[in-house]
């Protein structure tokens, strides 16, 4: 036996130490199991048809040559972008030549990402009597009871111990004990695999491939071409997709695997799942008297489906369509979240997520869903909403993704693609309603079924398509953005159930279809859940009976017809008229149907058979018994679908309207004029009691700005004032209120624009940037040549290195970006680089009224991010991750921006800052300084080797919140003052860059992007007076050298971290320059992220009179008002909260050390305190 692995190659898109989609939710609880999606490729020669000795073709790419292995492998990343593992040998010694096998995965980590010993294709030695079995297995999927599975190979024997804690390895231990049949039929999950088996004793090869039950996972196998007119000596290939059999596969003999069939070379396809109401014509259990199947059977079974799914040690959500099947799901999910959650310490919604256009049927039912499941406090809902023009060029892509031709399947699937992309970014599973119309006759065609009996026939015959239809939409769709899907009603047990139900209980009344009521499709699955869930919530009647919409009819009622409209006009009558002679297999019968088609033949030539599309062209067409509720086009009456929470309007949900107004006109207030976009911030100010400038201070931000006039404070419980004199600021990495430096220099500035509007504010303003450009300069000692681009905050910055990037390279260049330290930096940051708006605010638009999530022209961008800490706490090398991301890129032909942080939340400084690239030519480089605590030699060294630098004064510096810039460093700035505004100059207007920037904050190199900026009299006031009162800040120390600075700053650190651990009960767990991190116990563990919430609320307050028990000492602790750094989430064990030095505090300490660290006395003395008596606080209810 010959085993090669010496080329397994790790290709990480993402962290290796927990790689996150851009903005992630929270963590699960158990770590003890991995679990793998992937994609999986294999081959093997053909050794059981050989006759005559004839020698294996040598001309087989993937058994003769580790590059195309290793390539073709790569095809299918988008499956597993954590990575991917190559293996290949050669097995057998019955013929005159071994036959040569190879095996290749792509990892998607759902378990222990950082675990590479479990990582697949397995490789592993079974002793057996007198010898051994090898066994090369790659599995993709889930195993729910995988621990049965092996525990039953122990009860019949087996002594081997399993290597991994990968749920997967226990289908080799069965397969080595049981046999290929018996294995695939003890599996309860969704999974595909194969396996190559070598008997060492005698030599003897076998081969052995399955597909699950339902067919929730894909497989296709093949035979490669033979260099003879004989396929005696042909290889077998095996893939979990199409593209990655293409060009090495007689397209003549590619198969889909079907659902609940394996493989073997000697007899082919058999099926191992066929239960008796699958097979059986005249099953009719409900016929038996003592068949006796109550709703409460139901229910339960549902809820052991649901829970099953549950099992995840990554972020996970849910697809809430708003139609009743996914509601159900979170119907019986929300509770056992909840449950989950509360047994680890962790309040945190769960996350949920929508596909639609404004007001569409399934938006609106969506939104009174998550209303209905306790709003915001229990659910963080996502809506991904669209317009038809911005989905048509995608369509290439979702069918070269799909791997289908068929119309009513495309359809479906482009909103799927959008609504799994969008999700991606949080998480990397979700739990969907798939399967529940195909169980309980969900279909509108169903009201014309004759007889219970068709109803039922019917079911099968549809149940028996969705491996080739909804559920192949699902796995590619959420596979083509590596995020995994799970389907509770799909469940083997909870299908056996249901389909013994008796079928008059799931006939359809065609009057309660018109009305909406009882009666119509699914009422029996409907009134199962139409009582309140375990957490008391109902699904809102007007979702629970509104219609069965397929997904491509509730995004939009008329979206159909404009996406058909628009592809129809792509395709002329003269390819029509032709098209029996060009598609001879499975015609198009419509323009919309050859427009698919033609794009999945440049794909996927010869392999149209293997498409498997409905009978007549959709799911009704091939019912046995004829309705006029569909056509080839879908549903004729998609007036069916509207409902009472959608808004009575007048105007189609695809009606072209702006997401917001761009209006700019002033509205005349006491002091500076206000303009409309600034009217809810500087309302609600004024509202709380605030004066005309301080109301100002908080104005052109996002929603961190807004005050909240029930407690008077922004998000961070910060005030547009200095705090009073007697309290302690210790704060300045999360938010800073003004410090009376910089309020009384804010204040003179305000004096200045007091009184003017339109041009004249617009002309002042521009001379307060210019003035406040060439100040920044001198205070960061800046090289000659280096630009400053002024931006709202260090999180819309982000947008300005993404424009860069499409100005020095072009519009036709993939874009991806690369972000380092999630979860430690700002989190408006990652979807930010993406190109998403991370705020409901827009601070030259106001509140974003549409359901827009990017701004136009930076739609199609990439993106990963790499988690700071890994589940440890340990810190991630996010310098090998940006690495291997950048070259990646480069392999791929994309444009790579690659980010560098330098002080995360706890001050934590990636090991290195990578450099551009050709000056920009080839790659960008983002050094993240907006926590400002770099020294000017650090900050030189960034600029000279072209990389940008985001930067803010309102972290160390402690201007309000806040005000950012991008320094653009010469080589970069050169190239770009020669350069047009980048294409698509949509970029510009209101809903891209023009919502977030006007000229006045563009340097000299962008003077182009300017001129299309300054289309409207806009002026950022607030952004103005916070910068004024950063430049205070950072006047004030500008007198001091860095090196007295940094030894200051080490001398304060090492002092207060001494103070910290003198606490019994503090930990001083990580200290980073002017930021030390501080975790608080809680009896033999740690206070919780939301624990720590309740804390940092409390260190702002005097709470001394709800300690009864304390001391004196404690007392006063307790009283004096202290203000901290937010918490942060650092590990599974805790969280903390930091004590951050500030330019005014570092100015004091300068000036008397004694003082300011009596202060942060005071400030240690009340986390002690607070953690001491955190019961006592926490049942107090403040």
């Amino acid at each position: 036996h010959r085993h090669h692995t010496n080329h397994q190659a790790m290709l990480r898109l993402g962290s290796v130490l927990g790689r996150r989609q851009l903005a992630g939710k929270g963590a699960a609880a158990t770590r003890t199991t991995k679990r793998e999606m992937c994609g999986l490729l294999a081959a093997i020669d053909d050794v059981w048809t050989q006759r005559g000795g004839a020698a294996h073709d040598p001309n087989v790419p993937l058994l003769s040559d580790a590059d195309s292995l290793r390539n073709t492998t790569k095809i299918l990343y988008h499956r597993g972008p954590d990575g991917y593992q190559v293996s290949s040998g050669t097995v057998g010694n019955s013929t005159p030549t071994p036959a040569r096998w190879s095996m290749g995965h792509t990892r998607l980590a759902i378990v222990d990402p950082s675990n590479r010993f479990a990582d697949m294709p397995f490789n592993l030695e079974f002793p057996t009597e007198g010898g051994k079995k090898i066994v090369h297995l790659a599995a993709n999927g889930e195993v729910y009871n995988h621990t049965e599975v092996y525990d039953e190979c122990v009860k019949a024997g087996w002594e081997t111990p399993k290597i991994s804690g990968s749920d997967c390895e226990s289908i080799a231990h069965a397969y080595a004990k049981f046999g290929g049949p018996k294995t695939a039929a003890m599996l309860d999950g969704m999974f595909a695999f194969v396996i190559f088996e070598e008997d060492a004793q005698t030599g003897k090869v076998k081969a052995f491939a399955a597909r699950d039950p339902v067919g929730i996972k894909p497989l296709y196998y093949g035979r490669t071409k033979c260099s003879t007119s004989s396929d005696d000596a042909a290889a077998y290939i095996f893939s979990s997709e199409l593209k990655a059999l293409v060009g090495h596969c007689d397209p003549s003999t590619v198969v889909a695997i079907p659902p609940g069939h394996y493989w073997t070379p000697e007899e082919g396809l058999v099926c191992y799942y066929n239960p008796e109401w699958l097979r059986n014509d005249d099953y009719a259990p409900w016929e038996d008297e003592s068949h006796n199947v109550t709703d409460d059977d139901v229910r339960e079974a549902f809820s052991k489906a649901v829970k099953k799914r549950m099992m995840s040690d990554v972020d996970y959500g849910f697809f809430l369509s708003g139609g009743v099947d996914s509601c159900i799901v979170a119907h019986d999910l929300l509770p056992f979240w909840r449950e989950e959650r509360a047994a680890i310490g962790d309040d945190r919604p769960i996350s949920t997520y929508t596909v639609g256009m404004e007001n569409s049927p399934d938006v609106m039912a969506a939104k009174a869903m998550v209303d209905a499941l306790g709003g915001e406090k229990h659910v963080q809902h996502n809506i991904r909403s669209f317009t038809p023009d911005e989905v048509f060029d995608l369509i290439p892509k979702i069918v070269y993704h799909m791997e289908t031709y068929e119309a009513e399947l495309i359809r479906s699937a482009i909103p799927n693609w959008l609504l799994a992309e969008r999700a991606a970014q949080d998480v990397k599973m979700v739990l969907t309603g798939e399967g529940a119309d195909e169980l309980f006759a969900g279909y509108l065609y169903f009201q014309d079924a004759p007889s219970p009996r068709h109803a039922q026939n019917e079911l099968r015959r549809i149940y028996g398509m969705l491996g080739n239809i909804n559920l192949h939409r699902t796995d590619r769709m959420t596979m083509a953005h590596g995020l995994e899907a799970r389907v509770p009603f799909l469940d083997t047990e909870f299908t056996r159930l249901a389909m013994s139900i008796d079928p008059a209980r799931k006939m359809v009344d065609r009057e309660a279809v018109l009305t909406n009521s009882r009666g119509r499709e699914k009422t029996f699955l409907r009134e199962l859940f139409e009582g309140p869930n375990d957490n008391g919530h109902s699904i809102p009647s007007p979702v629970l009976w509104r219609a069965k919409a397929m997904q491509c009819e509730g995004v939009g009622e008329d979206w159909v017809s404009i996406l058909q409209r628009k592809v129809s006009s792509l395709v002329s009558d003269a390819e029509m008229a032709d098209a029996h002679i060009t598609y001879p297999v499975n015609t198009p019968h419509t323009k919309e149907e050859l427009y698919y088609r033609r794009i999945y033949d440049e794909n996927f030539h010869g392999l149209e058979h293997v498409v498997k599309p409905w009978e007549g062209g959709g799911r009704a067409m091939g019912a046995a018994w004829k309705s006029d509720m569909y056509t080839r086009e879908g549903l004729k009456n998609t007036n069916l679908l509207s409902h009472s929470l959608q808004q009575k309007a007048a105007f189609s949900t695809t009606s072209s309207s702006r997401s917001f107004s761009t209006a700019a006109q002033s509205v005349e207030g006491p002091a500076v004029s206000i303009q409309n976009f600034d009217m809810e911030a500087y309302n609600a100010a004024l509202e709380s009691g605030y004066s005309d400038f301080e109301a100002s201070l908080t104005l052109g931000g996002d929603d961190r700005s807004l005050i909240k006039t029930d407690v008077r404070t922004n998000k961070y419980h910060i005030k547009p004032v200095p705090i009073e004199s007697t309290s302690v600021f210790r704060g300045s990495c999360t938010g800073n209120p003004p410090t009376q430096r910089g309020y009384d220099a804010a204040m003179e500035l305000f004096a200045k624009l007091e009184g003017l509007e339109g041009k004249d504010l617009c002309s002042a303003v521009q001379a307060v940037y210019d003035d406040h450009r060439s100040r920044l300069s001198a205070l960061l000692n800046l090289p000659e040549g280096t630009e400053v681009v002024l931006c709202p905050s260090g999180s819309d910055a982000e947008y300005i290195p993404i424009a860069i990037a499409r100005a020095l390279k072009g519009d036709d260049v993939h874009i991806t970006n690369g972000i380092t330290q999630l979860s430690e930096i700002g989190a408006g940051s990652a979807p930010a680089a993406v190109g998403k708006y991370f705020s409901t605010h827009v601070p030259l638009v106001g509140r974003l009224s549409g359901e827009r999530e990017v701004l136009s022209g930076f739609e199609n961008l990439g993106g990963i991010t790499v988690s700071a800490r890994d589940n440890e706490g340990n810190v991630v090398d996010a310098a090998t991750e940006m690495d291997n991301f950048a070259e990646e890129a480069f392999a791929r032909g994309a444009y790579p921006i690659i980010h560098g942080v330098f002080g995360g939340k706890t001050g934590l400084r990636d090991s290195k800052m990578a450099p551009s690239l050709e000056g920009g030519d080839k790659s960008l480089s983002v050094v993240d300084a907006c926590q400002g605590r770099f020294s000017t030699d650090e900050l030189h060294e960034w600029l000279n080797q072209d990389s940008l630098v985001l930067f803010t004064a309102s972290k160390f510096y402690q201007a309000p919140p806040f005000c950012g810039a991008v320094l653009i460093p010469k080589g970069v700035a050169d190239k770009l003052r020669g350069t047009p505004a980048p294409q698509p100059h949509t970029m510009f207007d209101a809903e891209g860059l023009g919502g977030f920037l006007t000229e006045k904050e563009m340097p000299p190199c962008l003077q182009s992007w300017g001129e299309m900026l300054g289309q409207e009299r806009r002026s950022n006031v607030g952004l103005a007076l916070r910068w004024e009162a950063g430049l205070a800040g950072m006047e004030a120390l500008s007198h001091v050298p860095d090196d007295v600075r940094i030894a200051a700053v080490d001398n304060w650190a090492g002092t207060v971290s001494n103070m910290v651990n003198g606490e019994d009960n503090l930990d001083a767990w990580c200290t980073e320059r002017s930021i030390v991190s501080i975790r608080v116990q809680k009896g033999d563990g740690w206070l919780s992220m939301s624990e720590l919430r309740d804390l940092y609320r409390w260190m702002s307050m005097d709470v001394s009179g709800l300690v009864p028990d304390a001391t004196e000492e404690e007392k006063e602790a307790l009283s004096q008002s202290t203000y901290i750094g937010q918490p942060v989430h650092v590990s599974d064990s805790h969280a903390i909260v930091r004590i951050a030095l500030g330019v005014e505090s570092l100015v004091s300490y300068l000036d008397d050390s004694n003082s300011t660290l009596q202060e942060d006395q005071a400030v240690v003395k009340k986390l002690a305190a607070i953690g001491k008596h955190f019961a006592t606080l926490k049942d107090s209810g403040h």
